[in-house]
């Protein structure tokens, strides 16, 4: 029996705004943006009504086996069977971001809370379950190292000590995955992100860390509506768009959550790219996608991953059904206002 936990935010209350822009087709600001409420018909009859977290769903991609071992389960466990699928051979182990960022590694474990992001909201979430074990696509603190195979607190600020003392006291260990749940095929980040678009099926390009899709014809603002009403469930209210919004496409670009290099998507024949803003520099890049004449739609980094942090968990359950292995959702973190 499957016993994968969603948590639910208390604090999040529906909006009963509605909101309504009307954008300029002339403006000195390079994008526009598309707000919650404006989904054409025609998006919605070219791409489909969308759905809701929950529509991606997980299957078995890949396995290792498992064999019985004596003693009780323990994190290094978990971690190694990282290193025993498939996709291992994908990582550089040597070089990798995957390791223990906090904790005793060998603690036994008997709960795992994973999450896109080990925020001070996350771990408190983790420690108030019981959580022996909280995996973590993300990083704990602001500047770590992606190279680095150290436990972050050796990079942490100042101001995030208390977090790790937190950790610290409740004897959590806390476990990066990162790289390998970025290429994992069929339920790491790339392929959760891709499917929870709802663009089809017809990949016409798979570089990794890159697809391309092709669809129906429709325009850049409907595609943008239409990607807006799959991520309002994750509380994005808004994206941006830079481009013509009234030119058609049949080819969207995407990638692991954070997508940026728009030359590498065009190269593969993308005629739009759905970009996050973490580590897209306007100035540059963006500048640049300008000159090309390449469009792109900028969504939350964290909203692009939830699904694949989501289905890590169920992936965990699966591969070790005597665990309780609870998702702690995370949202947007801001609103767009216009």
């Amino acid at each position: 029996m499957q016993r994968v936990c969603f948590v639910k935010n208390a604090s999040f209350h529906k909006s009963q705004v509605n909101w309504h822009s009307q954008i300029r087709s002339k403006t000195a600001c390079p994008m526009k943006t598309v707000m919650e409420n404006e989904l054409s018909r025609r998006a919605f009859l070219l791409l489909g009504s969308g759905a809701t977290l929950s529509a991606v769903l997980p299957f078995r991609a890949e396995a290792a086996p498992h064999a019985p071992k004596n003693g009780p389960l323990t994190c290094t466990d978990i971690a190694n069977h990282f290193k025993k699928t498939d996709t291992a051979g994908r990582v550089n182990w040597d070089k990798t971001t995957d390791t223990f960022k906090a904790g005793d590694p060998a603690r036994p474990v008997r709960k795992v809370a994973v999450a896109w992001k080990a925020s001070l909201d996350a771990v408190q979430k983790a420690i108030s379950i019981g959580a022996d074990l909280l995996i973590s696509h993300e990083s704990i603190c602001v500047q770590a190292d992606n190279s680095s195979m150290k436990p972050e607190i050796e990079f942490a600020l100042p101001t995030e000590m208390p977090k790790f003392e937190l950790i610290r006291k409740a004897g959590l260990v806390v476990y990066r995955c990162h790289d390998f749940w970025d290429s994992f095929p069929g339920l790491g980040m790339r392929a959760s992100w891709q499917k929870a678009l709802h663009i089809g099926t017809n990949i016409i390009a798979d570089a990794y860390p890159f697809y391309v899709t092709k669809v129906a014809p429709l325009t850049i603002g409907d595609l943008a509506r239409h990607i807006l009403k799959q991520i309002k469930p994750l509380r994005q209210n808004g994206v941006l768009v830079s481009g013509d919004t009234e030119r058609v496409i049949t080819r969207i670009g995407t990638g692991t959550g954070v997508t940026t290099n728009i030359v590498k998507l065009r190269e593969l024949g993308a005629e739009v790219g759905i970009i996050t803003e973490d580590y897209y520099n306007h100035v540059r890049m963006g500048v640049h996608a300008q000159e090309l004449d390449f469009p792109t739609i900028t969504v939350n980094h964290g909203v692009t991953e939830e699904w694949g942090a989501r289905n890590l968990a169920t992936y965990l359950q699966q591969e070790f059904p005597a665990l309780v292995v609870t998702h702690l959702p995370q949202y947007c973190p801001y609103q767009v206002i216009v």
